[in-house]
């Protein structure tokens, strides 16, 4: 009778375990607090967890209930193991799942921070980032290549002015097809000789994809290059930095803006600091954290973790012997935190990147 009673109060402490999980999902759900811890891609099937939850609990209740009753279907078909006699192993099992989800409830839903940025380390180059999000762009690039067409067509046509590489010939050196064209760019316009766009044949060599894994990024900095005005949206934030990163030469001197929080380093002067986020692909484990380096008079002003709003020109900079991109900000705005504070991958960049443009 004793063994009896012990298996009932397993079965409802069981059942009341899985049901506090499922009523965590639902609490986070209510209270649009999964965002800080599940990619938007991901949550739907949080959310479907949290019926099957309720399901093995309500099963577990059942069970207990047959427990009480003198019936023993479940040990009678030999497929449950019977609890522990042993209190303190017992307690650490159980501790095991009561212990985080008692943290659910109690902690605040929280954005992740300069705290752990500082741990993870703050990433001010996203080539390695761009390499990875390439190959799982792979299975989408018949989209877009599809998208690139049309996109590609009418930007090239945009009567937007900027500086014609001039078609003489260059002198051999070991620039890239990319560097050699941005050189040249870089050069009519300190000789104000220049008021036509390059042809599309001098912006295909100076967008060159290094390698097969860059293609997408490639036709993105074709659409890019053409804006006066570069935003970085949070729904492509990778894909874009990603491309200005690849193409860093070709994107000197253009205007961008961003948004994102404040960071600090040891190593940086008083007038600079990183606007940053967190890119997320499945959950908050798996989160880095991206940044672009800027410099401003008064960034010393600024808030650490505080939201901003960025705007200014793209330069060339050096940060711990890598070389980067950095922004000279003309303008930097405080704004409230967003209510999805992180970044994710974009599989098909180019609809965003085009939208209401």
């Amino acid at each position: 009778m004793e063994h009896s009673h012990t298996k009932t109060s397993h079965y409802f402490l069981r059942a009341i375990i899985l049901l506090g999980f499922a009523m965590l999902i639902v609490y986070l759900v209510k209270t649009d607090s999964l965002i800080f811890y599940i990619a938007p891609h991901m949550q739907k099937y949080v959310e479907y967890s949290s019926i099957l939850l309720y399901a093995i609990a309500i099963y577990q209740v059942y069970l207990g209930i047959n427990s009480i009753w003198g019936k023993n279907s479940a040990s009678s078909c030999g497929c449950e193991h019977p609890p522990s006699k042993s209190p303190v192993k017992n307690t650490i099992a159980y501790s095991l799942f009561i212990l985080p989800l008692c943290l659910g409830f109690l902690l605040p839903s929280t954005a992740m921070s300069s705290s752990l940025a500082d741990k993870k380390g703050m990433n001010l180059t996203t080539s390695v980032a761009a390499k990875n999000i390439t190959k799982q762009l792979a299975a989408s690039t018949v989209s877009l290549d599809n998208s690139v067409q049309q996109t590609t067509a009418s930007t090239l046509s945009s009567p937007t002015p900027i500086p014609t590489i001039e078609p003489s010939p260059v002198k051999e050196s070991n620039q890239s097809g990319s560097e050699a064209s941005a050189t040249k760019s870089q050069t009519t316009q300190s000789d104000n000789t220049v008021t036509s766009a390059p042809s599309d044949e001098q912006l295909q060599k100076m967008f060159k994809a290094p390698d097969e894994f860059s293609e997408d990024f490639s036709k993105m900095g074709l659409i890019l290059y053409k804006r006066d005005l570069i935003t970085v949206k949070p729904e492509i934030y990778m894909e874009v930095l990603s491309t200005i990163d690849l193409f860093k030469e070709n994107f000197i001197g253009k205007k961008i803006e961003l948004t994102g929080f404040v960071y600090r380093e040891k190593e940086l002067k008083t007038n600079q600091i990183i606007v940053g986020r967190f890119a997320v692909s499945c959950c908050s484990a798996d989160a880095s954290p991206y940044g672009v380096l800027t410099e401003f008079p008064t960034a010393n002003n600024l808030a650490k973790d505080s939201w901003v709003k960025v705007t200014g020109t793209i330069e060339k900079g050096n940060y711990n012997d890598n070389d980067i991109f950095k922004i000279h900000a003309t303008k930097i705005e405080k704004i409230p935190s967003p209510k999805s504070p992180y970044v994710y991958p974009n599989f098909d960049p180019l609809p965003e990147l085009n939208k209401n443009e």
